[in-house]
């Protein structure tokens, strides 16, 4: 496994990003604004609904599964040809799902809606990350990546700030159309813009009919798996805060605003370090730092749901972001280092396949531990549970990873 301290310079080419790289960057923020915010304010709307915790968590979780289907569809059928037919497309059925979603109090509908956001979602998500990685031979591989999640991350963090003032002044139902709007119409900008852009090479230039071609999975670098199932273990974390917390911060007397807040900082902090994790890998190899971020972002997750006063919640939401951008930059980074131009949609969609099956998993057990022990211990149980369940399968992956020959 390429280690990342050896990848502080790029290999040739600018240090500063092209238009192709500001564009994907600009779109990534506002589409992660959009989508973000609107499944932030999900939870609070069937909740006004009457739906029950479980039936909350087992319903949202459906949106990791569609995405998690549709990015291993997309990442074994990619063609560079279709970028924008691609990203209408997926735009176009996430945006109608969205909006009806605010629309209907059945929750069987709300489901279904979600599902096919879920399924626009993972592809547009997928297509833009395999445009990122297409450019890794003109930049560092851990500065691209850090910069896209940290971008992606800014997003997260404007996200659930803007969805808590227009769902306190507005009503759930309201805010979560405005928050499509700003996702569809930035997807009509992307669709626009992105026509003189790049696309990854194709190795075959004769048209053929579209097939699922699953041989490109089979060689994706280990490093790839480790990022998949650190991706696993974040999302599952993060989608226990994201789905949950909301209606447990509304029910220890927090405003919907402030819990906006509380989730926009720790994202802040997450977006942030995303930017100079590059930097700090040149400090502390990230294979030092690779076990503690995993228990710091642990231990802070459980104790947000026992700790009641406000000012201490910040002091665990922020080193939580902290270690997660972290986490993210440095196995998506080896991930990436280590795969080729060939296999850069099966590689993307991998790991974008773990965060999926986090979103999945995350909602749907959380909501039915929450059903049996009560919100508040289900926080301490989930983020613990599942540390000790991965972490020693991620530290498996990467000590079998063999490291990559000189030529490379």
């Amino acid at each position: 496994m390429t280690d990342l301290t050896e990848d502080a310079e790029p290999q040739g080419g600018s240090r500063r990003f092209g238009r192709r790289e500001i564009t994907l960057f600009g779109l990534i923020f506002a589409l992660s604004v959009g989508e973000g915010g609107a499944r932030f304010l999900s939870p609070i709307y069937l909740a006004e609904q009457g739906s029950a915790v479980g039936s909350i968590g087992l319903s949202l979780s459906v949106f990791g599964a569609s995405a998690l289907a549709a990015r291993f569809l997309i990442g074994s059928t990619f063609r560079a040809s279709a970028v924008r037919l691609t990203i209408a497309i997926s735009a176009a059925a996430s945006t109608t799902a969205l909006f009806l979603m605010t629309t209907t109090s059945s929750i069987a509908l709300f489901t279904i809606l979600i599902g096919i956001h879920g399924v626009g979602w993972g592809v547009l998500a997928t297509v833009l990350l395999t445009l990122v990685i297409s450019g890794k031979k003109r930049r560092s591989t851990a500065a691209l990546i850090g910069f896209y999640v940290g971008v992606e991350g800014l997003g997260r963090t404007g996200s659930p700030v803007l969805a808590g003032i227009l769902g306190e002044s507005l009503g759930p139902a309201a805010g979560m159309r405005v928050l499509t709007t700003i996702f569809a119409v930035t997807a009509l900008v992307g669709v626009a813009l992105l026509h003189d852009a790049p696309v990854p090479p194709t190795t075959d230039d004769t048209p053929k009919r579209r097939r699922i071609n699953l041989y490109r999975f089979r060689y994706v670098p280990l490093a790839a798996w480790v990022a998949a199932l650190t991706g696993f273990y974040l999302n599952t974390t993060n989608a226990v805060l994201n789905t949950f917390f909301p209606l447990l911060g509304v029910s220890l007397g927090f405003s919907l605003s402030q819990v906006g807040v509380l989730a926009g900082s720790r994202s802040a902090v997450s977006a942030m370090i995303r930017f100079v994790a590059h930097r700090v890998f040149d400090w502390v190899p990230f294979r030092v730092q690779f076990v503690p971020l995993y228990l710091l972002n642990a231990v802070s997750a459980s104790l947000i749901g026992i700790v009641t006063m406000l000012p201490v919640q910040y002091l665990l939401w922020m080193p939580n972001g902290a270690s997660r951008g972290i986490l993210r930059v440095g196995s998506m980074a080896q991930a990436i280092e280590d795969s080729d131009e060939e296999r850069a949609s099966a590689t993307a969609a991998l790991i974008g396949a773990g965060y999926d099956t986090g979103r999945i998993v995350g909602p749907a057990v959380g909501g039915l531990v929450a059903t049996v022990v009560g919100l508040s211990t289900m926080f301490v149980v989930m983020p613990i549970f599942f540390v000790v369940l991965i972490l020693p399968l991620a530290l498996w992956a990467r000590q079998d990873s063999s490291p990559p020959s000189d030529a490379a």
